[in-house]
């Protein structure tokens, strides 16, 4: 047994993510790295299978992914996470910071337990964070997401991975990193058509470029109040209201952000019956309501009704 080293991850905007040394301690081999990190009051499986993040993949129990740059295996067995990886950076604090292992699940969900619907919610999914993703990564993935299903964006975010990212396979998982905004900026708009993106491309490829010029500062946009950074999103091609959203809640921790698609108007029709439901009425309507942490009630409520409805179709085939 050893201390592993410090060794910040990179973010794909070319920054480090400013995490402390490790003071966790790993079992090292011929093969691979693997330590194991406290998850009290966590679901793995809900966390990553509830739609805000498309590349992880399960099997046999456990969950193959990237953090950063880094692949890894992560399983749960009780309140414990045991991960495994090949790459020497991770450490068992950007673990942590990315399933949001840091944060008071039980205030947070204290706060937005306000009504029968969510508390239902909470009940069923207990344990669900919301990550810490990559903003880069994260952007690009929800821009992809425009009038898409949660298949063919994956779909289309492996293709642009294999073509643009860096191989990456250990334990028999093979993957690519995500690809860095200088790569998409620098690709041709034909091949990003080729791969799938359609009429996503020259908005991938433009947001890119001004991420790359440094015209969108995304970790700087963590440190600012919610609005400007919507408000910074929505100058971005492709990125509408929703997605500004998306990315406010799910890479940016800005927890007052609230998406809104069919999913989550058909959870608010608890609330507005039969009155008009306008999604200003719904944003006003649920910072009232749930208060600061408004994004964590949009997730229970959004997996909430989307297994709902799967579960009745499922009992009636």
């Amino acid at each position: 047994m050893r201390n592993v080293p410090a060794c910040p991850l990179e973010c794909w905007a070319g920054r480090d993510c400013g995490l402390e040394e490790s003071k966790s301690e790993i079992r090292v081999d011929s093969s691979h790295l693997m330590f194991q990190v406290p998850a009290k009051d966590f679901s793995l499986k809900e966390t990553l299978e509830c739609g805000q993040a498309f590349r992880w993949r399960a099997s046999n129990g456990a969950y193959y992914g990237f953090l950063g740059a880094c692949a890894v295996r992560v399983r749960q067995e009780d309140s414990r996470l045991t991960v495994e990886t090949v790459d020497s950076r991770l450490t068992a604090e950007h673990v942590i910071r990315y399933f949001a292992l840091d944060a008071d699940l039980a205030r947070i969900l204290a706060s937005i337990d306000v009504d029968a619907q969510i508390h239902d919610a909470i009940a069923r999914f207990r344990g669900l964070r919301i990550l810490r993703q990559d903003p880069w990564e994260c952007l690009a993935s929800f821009i992809l997401s425009s009038f898409n299903n949660i298949k063919r964006i994956q779909g289309m975010i492996e293709r642009l991975s294999q073509t643009y990212g860096v191989p990456v396979s250990f334990n028999g998982f093979r993957g690519c990193s995500f690809p860095t905004p200088i790569a998409i900026a620098n690709a041709q708009e034909r091949r990003l058509r080729e791969l799938g993106l359609g009429f996503r491309a020259p908005y991938l490829k433009a947001t890119a470029r001004l991420i790359a010029d440094g015209g969108l500062p995304l970790e700087t946009l963590k440190r600012t109040d919610y609005w400007v950074t919507k408000s910074a999103l929505l100058r971005c091609d492709g990125v509408g209201d929703k997605v500004a959203d998306c990315v406010a809640l799910f890479g940016l921790e800005k927890y007052e952000a609230f998406p809104i698609d069919l999913w989550i108007e058909r959870a608010m029709r608890y609330y507005f019956r039969r009155e008009k439901m306008t999604p200003r009425r719904v944003h006003d309507f649920v910072h009232r309501h749930f208060g600061r942490y408004a994004g964590y009630a949009q997730q229970y409520l959004y997996h909430y009704v989307r297994n709902l409805r799967q579960s009745s179709v499922g009992s009636h085939q």
